[in-house]
């Protein structure tokens, strides 16, 4: 909330608008709930808030989504819109009439899903050496670091792991403002940003456990992630 508090005072003191992507507002763990920025006194009228079907009813591939904004804004949106793409497929909007009519019991069992699935992969990635210090309390997704032994890079770490586990994961380096030197590695102090995986939990249980049991293949006899080939810090360093 504190958050949310401080962005609500910058924009009241620039005068300018909020643009919100709120698609995880159903999917949020450990009884956090959701907050819309919107909420906040006087924002209403300053916040365009952006959401969608793929992340709640499991159809990122229908790209359905919507925007809730003040009326003067909300038709500039529309008038765009129209000439951009004109309307989604009809079938899926009837879909998506459908998907918003669910009951309450749905978002709680939906949550209660993902949240049994966010701790299975921590589980897992603590266990063999990741570093974890924050639980996610929403969206779909892990952001782990490397194990401290790993010597390389999050490029390095995705593409052994495919090889060998037959393993997708996603490298961090991608979620950072990376700034990157001459010679093609991050500038000093910068580090840090080839350190992370980003691991996704939207799967079914099936498909969690065959990763699971593809990457402890991979598990030494102490219980922690064999580190591949040229990947092991000396000790020291």
């Amino acid at each position: 909330m504190d958050e949310l508090e401080v962005l609500a005072e910058v924009c009241h003191g620039w005068d300018c608008l909020a643009l919100t992507d709120e698609v995880y507002e159903h999917v949020t763990f450990d009884n956090v709930k959701h907050i819309s920025l919107a909420s906040l006194p006087g924002m209403q009228e300053r916040t365009i808030i952006t959401s969608s079907l793929s992340k709640t009813y499991s159809v990122t591939g229908w790209r359905i989504g919507w925007a809730v904004a003040p009326a003067c804004i909300a038709s500039a949106i529309r008038n765009i819109h129209i000439r951009l793409t004109d309307s989604a497929p009809a079938p899926f909007q009837e879909a998506a009439l459908e998907a918003l009519s669910s009951t309450a019991e749905y978002y709680v069992s939906l949550r209660a899903d993902y949240e049994s699935k966010r701790d299975f992969i921590i589980e897992l990635l603590v266990g063999i050496g990741f570093q974890i210090p924050f639980k996610p309390q929403g969206s779909l997704f892990v952001f782990a670091e490397l194990p401290k032994g790993y010597a390389q890079s999050d490029m390095h770490f995705v593409e052994e792991l495919i090889k060998q586990a037959g393993v997708v994961a996603v490298p961090g380096c991608g979620f950072f403002h990376t700034k990157i030197g001459a010679d093609g590695l991050p500038e000093f102090g910068f580090e840090y940003q080839r350190r992370y995986i980003r691991f996704a939990f939207c799967k079914s249980s099936a498909t969690l456990t065959a990763a699971a049991q593809r990457i402890n293949q991979l598990v030494d006899a102490s219980g922690y992630l064999k580190l591949f080939p040229g990947g092991r810090k000396d000790a020291g360093t």
